[in-house]
């Protein structure tokens, strides 16, 4: 029930929403989007070492925008991600609730957590994704409630500003997962939440303090699998309290932590000593 509720509020993104430009435009605007093969745009000396997804255009999730539909790589993840993390507890109201939702890729859960009241600043390090996200917003009047930075989590410097944080799809995917979730635990208000969705190692013995070393060879993008007990102890060590994971049986798994005060961390080893 709760996936076509968040259908239903997705439809407020189709033409005849559209703002300041017909639909034959903002149609031509995203095929100009999903065209995009350029490394070049995104710092890149040689695109030999980058994944695809950062070189050529991928659209991430399905949208029906009414005169014209896309199928996107992840189908209609962004769905289902939102709903199980409403059942861990993000209110299904976001109204004027400050939410930064990480790695947005085309824009699928950002502009899913704006119709759903919240004020969402979204972060993607791949520029031509976030220049689309940004542009999807400004589209559809999302604007008001949504903005995309192109940035690295590593170069947020947010602090006590967000009363929830979406993480879902890009722990994985991070060198250094320890420093990525402190930094998301300095961007939350006290009394704040983190919903994580990622990928765990594929071993059974999710109970066991372990964490799998993909490499980008291997995987093509992927570096650290964390299994589930290895992610709740991460969550904690950086300061999270009532950690809770909840692995699937397809190697990913949900978590939810809450930030109830500021506390220092352990900093031996830490790779940014600026982190506060």
């Amino acid at each position: 029930m709760t996936e076509k509720y968040l259908h239903e509020l997705m439809k407020c993104y189709t033409t005849d929403h559209l703002v300041g430009i017909t639909p034959e435009d903002f149609k031509a605007k995203i095929d100009e989007f999903l065209a995009l093969d350029d490394y070049e745009m995104e710092g890149w000396q040689s695109p030999d070492k980058q994944r695809d997804k950062s070189v050529k255009f991928l659209w991430g999730h399905n949208h029906d925008f009414g005169t014209f539909r896309l199928e996107g790589a992840m189908g209609n993840r962004h769905l289902k991600l939102i709903a199980k993390f409403i059942e861990m507890g993000l209110p299904k109201d976001l109204t004027g609730k400050q939410l930064l939702d990480i790695g947005v890729w085309c824009g699928g859960t950002s502009l899913l957590l704006a119709a759903m009241g919240a004020v969402v600043y979204g972060i993607e390090e791949v520029n031509k994704y976030s220049a689309c996200a940004e542009y999807l917003a400004r589209k559809f009047r999302a604007k008001m409630y949504m903005s995309v930075g192109s940035m690295s989590l590593y170069d947020l410097t947010d602090i006590d500003d967000y009363d929830y944080v979406s993480f879902p799809g890009v722990l994985y995917h991070l060198t250094d997962p320890i420093l990525a979730l402190r930094i998301i635990y300095n961007s939350l208000k006290n009394g704040g939440k983190i919903f994580v969705e990622t990928m765990v190692a594929q071993d059974k013995r999710y109970d066991e303090k372990m964490i799998r070393y993909c490499g980008p060879s291997e995987s093509g993008w992927n570096w650290f699998a964390p299994t589930a007990a290895t992610l709740r102890q991460m969550m904690l060590d950086v300061g999270f309290e009532d950690v809770r994971v909840e692995p699937t049986d397809n190697q990913r798994a949900y978590a939810v932590g809450t930030r109830k005060s500021h506390k220092d961390m352990l900093r031996a080893g830490l790779s940014r000593r600026d982190i506060r």
